[in-house]
């Protein structure tokens, strides 16, 4: 089973869903979240794993616009 995992440019399309370029968060000096890179197209499910105090969390709050 072969799947097409190559990213198309951003574009006139409008394709993309959440298109997210170098974020970065920081919480006084310490920097939290450092380049983070993500486009998701509309109707893409992804997932966001990781151990605990990784940052998961506060990217999604992010996102939601509930940090800034």
């Amino acid at each position: 089973m072969s799947r097409d995992t190559s990213i198309p440019a951003a574009g006139g399309d409008g394709a993309w869903a959440l298109e997210l370029k170098a974020l970065r968060k920081n919480f006084g000096k310490t920097e939290i979240i450092r380049g983070v890179d993500l486009a998701v197209r509309a109707g893409e499910r992804i997932a966001v794993i990781g151990p605990n105090g990784a940052g998961k969390s506060t990217l999604f709050n992010l996102i939601s616009g509930r940090l800034a």
